[in-house]
């Protein structure tokens, strides 16, 4: 590794710009921006933090920086550092710019978009595994140490998160809640079965509208646009597993309903009328039915 003091002109950055494909940061407008105005008000000064390239020659830090050069024109003097070791991207801006869904693409290859949906998935999981309330799962930050193990944990391929994000786009469901919920059910229930469950959301499920749960999850999703039902994944996740349970039981439901938070619910007393504040706890997320043969009526399989 070595650094040095350089103009880095237009031009530069512009060869940096095409060889940035192991850095699957996204561009951001307003970080962009924000470097123009630096640049144009004659206000960017050199400072430790510059440009870093990887062994390969990829620019894994300062991407903004260089595309506000391309962008105005002007070139300035700064730091550039060589042959940084690629897993250094992982420790760069950790807790500015780089998100959970920036180190599972860089670390999978996935596409950012789905990259996204798989880390909020992993954080939700995570928080799940430790013992917090479903309250808490979407708390905290995952960082890039974490990953490997995480994802080894829940492994969920590229494929199925697009495939879920499709049956997502259906029926207005949350695609983090979909993918949160299928990685627990095969916790108790083979795959097979799961993606049973998952192939006529949105789809085919609407013929059996009083019969079939999952459609009855598609109607209750279609109310998210209503603002009936919650956007939140984890509410969503929570749903698709009461109608997964019903399902598998031979069950017939007629809604679901989201789940409520804790709170003080404020009564009045029927014989003085005075006013009481009564707590209340949160529900509890749903356990996933225990493994047995499948329900007959499901839709004529009758075991698995």
């Amino acid at each position: 590794m070595r650094t040095e003091t350089m103009t880095v002109t237009p031009e530069i950055c512009t060869d940096w710009m095409k060889n940035r494909t192991c850095n699957r940061v996204p561009l951001r407008g307003y970080n962009v921006e924000k470097f123009r105005d630096i640049l144009r008000t004659g206000l960017f000064r050199m400072t430790h933090q510059g440009f870093a390239l990887d062994l390969h020659g990829c620019l894994i830090d300062g991407q903004h920086r260089a595309q506000a050069i391309i962008d105005t024109g002007i070139s300035v003097t700064a730091q550039v550092t060589y042959g940084l070791d690629p897993d250094a991207f992982s420790a760069i801006d950790g807790g500015r710019v780089r998100t959970t869904g920036d180190y599972v693409a860089q670390a999978t290859g996935m596409t950012q978009n789905n990259a996204n949906y798989y880390g909020a998935a992993l954080k939700i999981l995570r928080n799940r595994a430790a013992g917090l309330h479903w309250t808490r799962w979407t708390t905290g930050k995952i960082t890039a140490d974490e990953i490997p193990a995480l994802m080894t944990s829940w492994p969920i391929s590229e494929q199925w998160i697009v495939y879920m994000l499709a049956k997502g786009r259906q029926c207005h469901a949350s695609g983090t809640g979909l993918l949160i919920s299928h990685q627990i059910i095969v916790e108790k229930w083979p795959e097979p079965v799961a993606e049973l469950f998952f192939q006529n959301i949105g789809d085919a499920s609407r013929e059996y509208v009083g019969k079939d749960p999952r459609a009855v999850y598609t109607n209750t999703m279609f109310n998210v646009n209503k603002g009936v039902v919650s956007r939140d994944s984890v509410q969503q996740s929570a749903q698709a597993i009461k109608a997964f349970n019903a399902l598998v039981a031979g069950e017939i439901i007629g809604t679901l309903k989201k789940m409520k938070m804790g709170g003080v619910q404020v009564r009045r007393n029927s014989q003085t009328g005075e006013k009481m504040e009564q707590e209340y706890l949160a529900d509890r997320y749903p356990d996933v039915v225990d493994r047995r043969p499948v329900s007959e009526t499901w839709l004529g399989i009758t075991n698995c």
